[in-house]
């Protein structure tokens, strides 16, 4: 009975320092891959860090070529400006720019605010040239170069 006693307790002994070994096996193993898991996330860290900070200067480098844009729009707008007030006066130019139609402007006028037509249709009759100027659903109506009145056509 003491042999098999003395055998289990053997075996219990064996067991328990394989149990030891094996746990200090894994410990090591979980310290090292918690290392290297802490080594490469810090490195992840530092490249989101960089990145960041060269964003960021990007960034301020495209606010300032925004604003020297914004610049060069601004006195483009105004020589443009200028050039209409020199063309069809100070009151007609600032509503030219701001794309207005009224009865008694000018075709030319109407061509400066807003661009080429998509089609002309001219009509000369005895009594004048009659002309309509077609942008997309929007018919202007010209006599003698004139604009008399306009209609939108409605969509259905």
């Amino acid at each position: 009975m003491l042999k098999i006693t003395q055998k289990f307790f053997v075996f219990l002994l064996i067991l328990f320092i394989q149990i030891s070994v094996s746990a200090q096996n894994n410990k090591t193993s979980n310290s090292e891959t918690y290392k290297t898991q802490k080594d490469s996330l810090l490195r992840q860290k530092e490249n989101f860090v960089q990145d960041r900070i060269n964003l960021k200067k990007q960034i301020d480098s495209l606010k300032s070529v925004s604003s020297g844009l914004d610049k060069k729009i601004n006195s483009t707008l105004d020589e443009i400006n200028g050039l209409y007030a020199k063309r069809f006066g100070k009151d007609n130019a600032t509503r030219i720019m701001n794309k207005q139609v009224w009865k008694g402007m000018t075709d030319k006028m109407l061509r400066a605010s807003w661009g080429k037509p998509d089609k002309i249709d001219k009509n000369v009759e005895k009594w004048g040239v009659f002309t309509q100027w077609y942008y997309g659903d929007v018919t202007f109506f010209f006599r003698d170069g004139t604009l008399t009145d306009w209609e939108e056509t409605k969509q259905k």
